[in-house]
């Protein structure tokens, strides 16, 4: 095939189910989010949001080393590469479920003509 494919920009990351679920959350967060390698209220502030602490810690140890998190002052942050992981998962996420609709959409043309039309240039971007 010429001319070759560019690379990626991001390199794919491959991370457990608990690893993304982390990632999002530290990249989503509007407050700092405590350590739980601080015990306490940290551990307990982690487990309010509906992350297991002890997870947290055996998976944060990866996160890190991939510079996708860092720790400071107590807290954790996302680094601009973590950020980027996580929101070009988040889009991968909506674009295939929006490839998803649409061809529901298509499947359904004649019943709806419309709606198909609409769902298909909303896809496009177009709306």
């Amino acid at each position: 095939m010429y001319p070759p494919p560019l690379p990626p920009l991001l390199p794919q990351v491959d991370l457990t189910d608990f690893q993304w679920q982390l990632l999002s959350y530290v990249a989503s967060a509007s407050v700092p989010v405590p350590d739980p390698d601080r015990g306490g209220s940290a551990a307990d502030a982690v487990a309010g949001v509906g992350l297991d602490p002890e997870q947290v810690r055996a998976d944060l140890p990866t996160l890190v080393w991939l510079k996708l998190v860092a720790r400071k002052e107590g807290t954790l942050m996302v680094t601009d590469l973590g950020a980027a992981v996580a929101f070009r998962a988040l889009y991968e996420s909506a674009e295939e479920r929006l490839g998803e609709i649409a061809r529901l959409a298509a499947a359904h043309e004649e019943e709806a003509p419309r709606l198909a039309r609409g769902v298909r240039r909303l896809a496009q971007g177009a709306l």
